[in-house]
């Protein structure tokens, strides 16, 4: 008989205190080990939203400061022509003048759409010319902030306070500057009201999350500008900007941070960014409360899937032990009932006994090991998905933004679903109320030439959407030409057919008035050429771009109904090509025309057709042999050339310009001097007169442009064949 106190007996024992021990202990890991990963993953969750939060009011405040330099810079350029229109005139001059300077004063406002009025006020106050009247009235308003600082302060610009309009107008601040006269001494003041609700509209395409504000605010911490609406008082708000304002010059001055650091006041996050010299910034701020909501709601998901996952795995672990437990029992009963038999069928019975216990034991182990490697690997699976959950919510958080706004307005720029007013539109007359406008944007290191066709038809679009897209394009150009070149800006008549529009998204056939705007500059590589219309994409460096300039474009385009292209190549310039409707209700005789058959080919005629891309060449040999032409095909200019030597009988050669190791000018010189009477007709993305004023083409050439419609096609082809 065995003795109970043995050393077996009691490593038994120990055996079992210690699977006991070790099942409790994995019982309570169960509940506090995902309790540490959901805490640590809670702390990096909110770390990260916070990130994101601050990005996000980085990225709205790039829009924002873009945006408002932009209008300021206008602004600043129209005082100085208007200061320059002045000239040295007197009081008396301009009341004498003050009929035609009214005209010349409101021809400038029709180019500023964030303009409410013009005024020139005289040394007493009174005003001598004001846009919204003629002749002005008999007031004085020398007694307001924005005759009085620009008096006081004359070789300043001032941007005063919010005013009611006693016209009826919506509220208004001023930016202005003295005028002197030709002895440098005070002469009066230039004023001009901005309207607060133009900036609030933009701000409010910049919204890509709740609880997001951004506000245009003075040095003081007066708001002149703000979406949405203030909750509280004005004094409350402007005591609150004004405290953020003072906290980052100490900053600055300290330092320690830059002006577009947070400085946040209780309940919110706000980001700070000056305009350049000017006592103006730009705010943006995001409730706090809506960061938490937002970290709580991804934490949520973690939950969703751990919570379940943590109590079955407790709840196993604990039937396990119970399990255990009770085995144990069982085992101590049997052992009792065995002692008391024979000691040979004791052993007998503790034999079986021993094999039955590691057989059980066994299967528990299975049970454990194997129960927590599923849960192991399906904790794994969670976390992943988890992950992925939170991964997704960030991505879907950053697309607004820059929705700009990306995002205000981006992300804002496709929410950017800016509300058009559409009037109808004669693009030659609006270019030429541009044009000096645009010279002073470009600088004098850039000539601009604008040429509109005659009798170009009117469209149907909102006119201060257009200004400000050409406007888009014209400082997207004056950036790729860093050392001067040269924009041209031309309009023309055009219709898109079928077979044009079937390898385009969402183009529908029809006539259209095209606008291109080429430049001289470097140009773009195909890789940044496939993403120049997304949202917040830029080459710029870092602060000099939101990549905002040409979504808007294409934003502008599409909602008009219109289509976008851009043809360029790196170091040969860039043509941006805006098509908009022709406005229904004119005569259909032009119609007609656009759209009567073309002329085929005829027989024996053959063309030889040298283009680079693939899909280009493979549309044009198509429409070529549709039309019943002969079409040989080449991908450069050598395999051209043997084509040349090969076939005598070729008439006509058609050539894309701008090609690797041979350009297209120089293909069809040496085919001419292999076969004097071939043809030779060019085919490029950029705009004839572009092209032609670059040097890249002489005078004479025939010449047809991308994109080339069929019957665009049949057309110059019948041509240059019967020339």
């Amino acid at each position: 008989m065995s003795n109970p106190a043995s050393p077996s007996n009691a490593a038994i024992e120990r055996g079992r205190e210690t699977t006991i021990r070790l099942l409790r202990l994995l019982a309570v890991a169960a509940l506090v080990i995902p309790l540490l990963i959901f805490s640590f993953a809670s702390f990096v969750a909110y770390r990260q939203t916070q990130a994101l939060a601050q990005e996000r009011i980085d990225r709205t405040l790039d829009v924002m400061q873009e945006q408002a330099l932009k209008v300021f810079q206008s602004m600043t350029l129209a005082l100085d022509t208007i200061d320059r229109l002045l000239g040295a005139r007197t009081t008396a001059q301009v009341q004498a003048d003050e009929p035609a300077l009214h005209a010349e004063l409101r021809a400038i406002q029709k180019n500023l759409p964030d303009v409410q009025s013009i005024w020139i006020f005289g040394t007493d106050g009174r005003p001598l010319v004001i846009t919204r009247e003629s002749p002005p009235p008999k007031l004085s308003y020398a007694d307001n902030d924005y005759f009085t600082v620009p008096r006081d302060h004359p070789d300043a610009i001032y941007i005063g306070d919010i005013h009611q309009s006693v016209s009826g107008n919506p509220p208004y601040f001023s930016f202005n500057r003295a005028r002197r006269d030709a002895a440098g001494r005070f002469a009066g003041v230039i004023e001009m009201s901005l309207q607060p609700n133009r900036f609030a509209t933009f701000y409010s395409h910049l919204v890509s999350s709740p609880g997001l504000g951004f506000a245009l605010v003075r040095d003081d911490g007066t708001v002149l500008a703000r979406y949405p609406a203030p909750r509280n008082t004005d004094a409350d708000e402007r005591e609150s900007f004004s405290r953020a304002i003072a906290a980052v010059r100490l900053r600055n001055q300290r330092g320690q941070g830059t002006q577009g650091a947070p400085v946040d006041p209780p309940g919110e996050r706000i980001g700070l960014r000056r305009l350049g010299g000017s006592p103006v910034y730009v705010a943006a701020f995001l409730q706090n409360s809506e960061v938490r909501s937002e970290w709580m709601t991804a934490m949520a998901m973690h939950l969703i899937f751990g919570i379940p996952a943590t109590l079955f795995l407790f709840v196993l672990l604990l039937t396990v032990l119970r399990r255990t437990q009770r085995l144990y029992a069982e085992i101590d009963q049997r052992l009792a009932v065995e002692e008391s038999l024979r000691q040979a069928q004791r052993l007998d019975a503790i034999g079986h006994l021993t094999g039955g216990v590691a057989h059980d034991f066994n299967n528990l182990l299975t049970i454990i090991l194997g129960n927590l490697d599923a849960a192991k690997r399906q904790m794994e699976r969670w976390a992943d998905s988890a992950h992925y959950q939170l991964g997704r919510r960030i991505e879907n958080a950053m697309h607004g933004a820059a929705r700009a706004a990306t995002l205000t307005k981006r992300l804002l720029a496709f929410a950017r679903q800016t509300p058009l007013k559409p009037e109808i539109i004669d693009i030659n007359r609006l270019l030429r109320g541009m044009s000096e406008f645009l010279e002073r944007t470009l600088g004098e290191d850039i000539a601009l030439e604008i040429v509109g066709a005659a009798g170009l038809w009117p469209i149907e679009t909102d006119a201060a959407e257009l200004e400000a897209a050409i406007l888009n394009l014209a400082v997207n150009a004056r950036d790729a030409m860093p050392r001067g070149g040269k924009l041209t800006i031309e309009t023309s008549n055009s219709y898109l057919d079928e077979a044009y529009c079937r390898d385009q998204l969402d183009v529908q056939p029809g006539q259209y008035v095209m606008i291109a705007v080429s430049d001289t500059g470097v140009g773009m590589r195909k890789e940044v050429l496939d993403h120049a219309f997304e949202p917040f994409f830029t080459t710029k460096p870092s602060g000099q771009g939101t990549g905002l300039g040409l979504s808007q474009v294409y934003g502008f385009v599409r909602q008009s109904g219109g289509h976008a292209k851009i043809y360029s190549e790196a170091n040969e310039g860039t043509t941006v090509k805006m098509y908009l409707r022709r406005f229904p209700g004119i005569a259909a005789a032009a119609a007609a025309e656009a759209k009567a058959e073309p002329q085929g080919g005829r027989a024996g005629e053959r063309v030889l057709v040298v283009e680079d891309d693939l899909d280009v060449r493979n549309y044009v040999v198509e429409a070529l042999r549709e039309l019943g032409y002969d079409v040989l095909q080449a991908a450069d200019a050598a395999h051209a050339l043997r084509l040349i030597d090969q076939h005598r009988n070729i008439n006509l050669l058609l050539t894309d310009v701008v090609m690797p190791e041979m350009n297209g000018r120089k293909l069809a010189d040496e085919a001419r001097a292999r076969n004097a009477a071939i043809k030779v007709l060019f085919m490029t993305g950029y705009s004839r007169n572009a092209i032609v004023h670059q040097g890249r083409l002489d005078p004479g050439v025939e010449l047809i442009q991308k994109p080339l419609t069929s019957g665009d096609l049949a057309a110059a082809v019948r041509r240059v064949l019967d020339a």
